[in-house]
């Protein structure tokens, strides 16, 4: 990973700025000889008031006279080096390349030419620093357009979420940290900097080259052209992952305490108007150094390894794994796990090895499949499959003879799709695995949330079975003997359950104009949202007839789905595309179901947006 290359310049002995104060311009200067500062300041047009200050050493004068420079620079003032020129916005707006902002023709635009060097924090706020007015009731300067490079030594700073001047760089931006929110930025050419942090509203940030930054935080999609190298939070509670040319390590991730400072971080969350804040006083929002999640348990590790017989119980929750580490499975002697809140989609063979487990927490990954080594486990007590995508239980599970509590709640759970990576792919638990009626010792089982079609055709082993329920599935047949050791098995509610999972898949999230359409070829491509048509059918048929509730909410996500395709109301085009393709679909998707009254409901729903526009 590139490190960023930050200005380093020498100290400075000597600054002039200026700024306003009311309706005045006035100045502030410095000099500096050794210990002693010679200080100037007064209106401008004035002589001014001069003095001179003795310190105890050079060094204490320069940070005095750096103190002094940056409170100047947080009232709005500016170094009288840059020559500002001042033009319209109808003379630049053809080279401006910023989203727009409803700026007018007679709208005022600052202009700096030219390879340009701000020796201080560059503040991007209406009527402040570089953008203040000697008139603070005229309109304000909308932006500020660098054509050359430029260097800040020190913050780009954007206070307000809401709104901001652009700055347009026409090519290469050093600066040491950034912190925007409602400004745009736009840099044709590279940028490097130290932290990286972009508060989402109403702000863009777009670079035309490279991006080398020491952290990035934002909660919204930074547009780079080029590759990136940094270690980049993208907001929401997410990890951070280590950014090499573009290309992100998602094996190592890093918890964000383990890369940002308290002060800028609350639980698993980087505070990012904090954090910009922080970066606008020139406080650091990052370590010294980064320490990943497996760094971190490698440490964790260590400390336990003298004695590795005597750890009993271990958690690693909310870790982003995507795969567990070797070193857990020295731990031979655990009668506890708990992995939930990680990224796991299978398990590897090795869980067998943990052979002393009692309890193994599994909650919230979107796994997959279990292992055929969790016949291993023969003391495994409590298992926890809830919120996953497991679709079959291991033959081997019969094996675990002291198991006493199954949990399978919500499987699937809600980010389904990027679990098995397509709709494609999505496959479901139809059926209540059988290998759970072989448990001997089973005393509670929770299905809920699960698509089940069918129970199964043998009796529960287990004598000791007192709390089993099965819960919104798509169950419509209970045989009373066979099943009687079932406490709970709601059938009334199966028809609403089947036709719920197309308000939570048939939705403006997962049916976006990228996923059908490639800008680029101008081609369309509906095999992703067919196949998510295919398994809403089957879900829906034929538990859900007469089908009023599923066809009342395929007609209310669809035309969501529709709207948000065409806000704009200028890509009807679109939406005519996708609802001919769904509807063309019906006809192969329909075959095994001939005269079905949800197809032929879906027909009209379908050809409604089909003649979008026209």
């Amino acid at each position: 990973m590139k490190t960023p290359r930050l200005p380093v310049s020498p100290p400075r002995t000597a600054m002039r700025l200026e700024g306003m104060e009311g309706k005045a311009r006035v100045f502030w200067s410095y000099a500096q000889h050794g210990e002693r500062l010679d200080l100037h300041h007064g209106k401008q047009g004035t002589d001014g008031k001069r003095e001179s200050r003795t310190f105890p050493s050079a060094e204490a004068a320069a940070a005095f006279a750096r103190k002094q420079v940056w409170v100047r620079v947080d009232k709005g003032a500016w170094s009288s080096d840059l020559a500002f020129e001042s033009t319209t916005w109808e003379q630049v707006k053809d080279s401006v390349q910023v989203p727009g902002n409803s700026e007018q023709d007679d709208d005022r635009v600052l202009v700096l030419t030219g390879d340009v060097v701000v020796p201080h924090d560059l503040w991007l706020d209406f009527h402040r620093g570089i953008f203040a007015q000697d008139d603070p009731d005229a309109e304000p300067f909308t932006g500020l357009l660098v054509r050359g490079n430029l260097t800040v030594e020190g913050c780009v700073f954007n206070g307000e979420n809401d709104f901001g001047p652009f700055l347009q760089v026409d090519g290469n931006l050093v600066a040491t940290s950034i912190a925007i929110g409602g400004s745009r930025l736009r840099v044709t050419g590279d940028v490097t900097t130290g932290d990286f942090v972009a508060v989402y509203n109403h702000g863009s940030v777009s670079i035309g080259g490279g991006l080398v930054a020491r952290t990035i935080a934002s909660d919204y999609t930074l547009k780079v052209e080029g590759p990136v190298d940094a270690y980049r939070y993208q907001g929401q509670g997410s990890k951070v992952f280590a950014v090499t040319d573009g290309v992100e390590d998602t094996q190592d991730p890093y918890e964000v305490k383990g890369v940002f400072l308290p002060a800028a971080v609350s639980g698993e969350r980087v505070l990012l108007d904090k954090a910009r804040k922080l970066l606008a006083v020139g406080k650091p929002i990052s370590r010294p150094g980064f320490t990943s999640i497996r760094a971190a348990f490698r440490q964790l590790v260590s400390k336990k390894m003298a004695e590795p017989d005597k750890v009993k119980s271990l958690s690693l929750n909310s870790k982003s794994l995507k795969s567990l580490p070797d070193e857990l499975f020295l731990f031979r002697r655990l009668e506890k796990l708990s992995l939930q809140s990680n990224e796991l989609r299978t398990l590897p063979e090795t869980l067998g090895l943990l052979t002393e487990l009692r309890e193994l927490d599994l909650r919230s990954n979107g796994l997959l499949a279990l292992p055929e080594s969790m016949g291993a486990l023969k003391k495994l007590r409590v298992l926890n499959l809830e919120t996953n995508c497991l679709w079959r239980l291991p033959d081997s599970l019969a094996e675990c003879v002291e198991l006493r509590a199954v949990y399978l709640v919500n499987n699937p759970y809600a980010y389904v799709r990027r679990a098995f990576g397509a709709w494609s792919k999505v496959q479901l638990m139809w059926e209540l695995p059988e290998v759970l009626t072989r448990l001997p010792k089973l005393e509670v089982l929770k299905f809920e949330g699960t698509p089940l079609r069918t129970l199964p055709k043998r009796r529960f082993d287990s004598a000791a079975l007192t709390n089993a329920t099965v819960c919104r599935s798509l169950i419509t047949q209970v045989d009373p003997d066979l099943h009687s050791q079932l406490d709970v098995v709601d059938v009334a509610s199966s028809p609403g359950n089947a036709a719920a999972y197309i308000g939570y898949w048939f939705k403006r999230e997962n049916v976006r104009l990228e996923h059908i359409h490639d800008v680029k070829s101008g081609r369309y491509d509906f095999t992703e949202v067919i196949a998510l048509l295919g398994l809403l059918l089957r879900l829906n048929i034929p538990t859900a007839a007469p089908y009023d509730e599923a066809l009342k909410k395929f007609r209310e996500q669809s035309e969501d789905i529709a709207r948000s395709m065409d806000w704009e109301g200028a890509y009807a085009h679109h939406v005519r595309a996708l609802f001919l393709a769904l509807g063309d679909a019906l006809g192969p998707l329909g075959e095994p179901h001939p005269g079905n009254a949800l197809i032929a409901g879906l027909r009209d729903i379908f050809s409604v947006h089909a003649r979008r526009g026209l």
